[in-house]
C-alpha cells in the first residue's frame, strides 16, 4: 500500500494515521497487521536520506502537569505509541506538540527548542522549509491537518490568542533509567488557542487544496490516503486568512460562545462538566 503512494526515497514525510481499518482488513484477509512492520515499511520507502515524522501530541496537558518525554504516551493514536517504544526514534522538545522523528533530519528536529507549538522555530516551520509532505491515512485534512495552526500563528489571526502553561518536564524514564536530551524542570510553553465562540471547519480548505492539486487523495484497498505538499499548502492557507477572512478555516458561533463562557464561569468556582474532564482539546481545534 505504501509503495503505491507518490513518496520518493529521501523525502521528509509526516504521517498521521488511524490504523484501525488497516488492522481489520489484515484480520479479514487472515494476514494480520503488525504496526511495527508498518513503520518498517515507511522507513524502507523513505530510505537513506529520508525522514519520518509522527505526531506524538499531548495537548491535553494542563497547567503544572508532569510530562515524561520517554514515557508519556501520545494521545495521537497507536502509530505514535508504537514509535515511542522504538529506540531509533527521537522526540522533539515541545511538551504539548512533540513529534517522534527518525532519519536524516531527526537530530535537527529534536534539537529545536520552540516555546510555542506552532512558531517560526517549530518542527512545523522546519517541515515547511524542507519541502515536507504530510500523509494522512484513513483520516482527513478536515480532521487532522494541524499544519494549519502554524500558518495561523505566523499570520497572527485575530480569532486566536496566546495561552501560557507551566509544564513540569522530567527527562529520565523512571523505569529504565534512560535519559533523553531534554532539560529537566519547570517549563513555560505557549499555545495559540482559540478565542471563545470560534471553532475550526477545514472542509473548505480541504476542497481548495485538492482543487489546486496541493493535496492528492487516493483509495487503496478501500482505505483513503491523502498526501499534502506542506510548502505549497502554506500560501493557499495564508491567502485564505488575508483575503478571505479565514472563511475556509474557522467560523464564529454565538451559541458556542455562550456555552464556553458559561463553562469558564463554572470552572472558576470549581464546577467541571464531564466533557471538560475528558476533553483532549484545551481550546485549540
Amino acid at each position: 500500500m505504501i509503495r503505491q503512494l507518490d513518496i520518493k526515497p529521501g523525502s521528509l514525510v509526516m504521517v498521521t494515521a488511524d490504523v484501525t481499518r488497516l488492522a481489520l482488513i489484515g484480520r479479514r484477509k487472515e494476514v494480520g497487521f503488525d504496526i511495527d512492520h508498518f513503520i518498517d515499511c515507511l522507513q524502507q520507502c523513505l530510505g537513506k536520506g529520508g525522514t519520518l515524522v509522527i505526531p506524538s501530541f499531548n495537548f491535553n496537558l494542563k497547567n503544572n502537569d508532569l510530562f515524561l518525554p520517554l514515557k508519556s504516551l501520545p494521545i495521537t493514536g497507536a502509530l505514535a505509541v508504537a514509535a515511542l517504544k522504538r529506540p531509533e526514534f527521537l522526540r522533539t522538545k515541545n511538551p504539548l506538540h512533540s513529534f517522534l522523528v527518525w532519519g536524516e533530519h531527526a537530530e535537527a528536529l529534536a534539537s529545536l527548542n520552540n516555546r510555542s507549538s506552532f512558531s517560526a522555530d517549530s518542527p512545523f516551520a522546519f517541515m515547511k522549509q524542507n519541502q515536507a509532505k504530510m500523509l494522512l491515512i484513513d483520516t482527513s485534512i478536515s480532521a487532522a491537518f494541524t499544519f494549519v495552526h502554524h500558518v495561523e500563528e505566523m499570520e497572527k489571526v485575530s480569532y486566536r490568542k496566546f495561552r501560557k502553561l507551566m509544564i513540569n518536564v522530567e527527562e529520565i524514564d523512571r523505569e529504565t533509567g534512560r535519559r533523553g536530551d531534554w532539560e529537566t524542570g519547570r517549563r513555560e510553553v505557549l499555545l495559540y488557542a482559540k478565542r471563545p465562540g470560534w471553532t475550526m471547519d477545514l472542509s473548505g480548505l480541504e476542497k481548495l487544496l485538492l482543487e489546486k492539486q496541493v493535496a492528492k487523495k487516493m483509495i487503496i484497498n478501500k482505505v483513503p490516503f491523502t498526501l499534502v505538499d506542506l510548502h505549497a499548502a502554506y500560501p493557499v492557507i495564508k491567502d485564505d486568512i488575508n483575503r478571505n477572512k479565514a472563511k475556509n478555516l474557522a467560523r464564529f458561533s454565538p451559541e458556542l460562545y455562550l456555552r464556553e463562557k458559561a463553562k469558564s464561569i463554572l470552572a472558576a468556582i470549581g464546577i467541571h462538566t464531564l466533557a471538560d474532564k475528558i476533553s483532549h482539546d484545551p481550546g485549540l481545534l
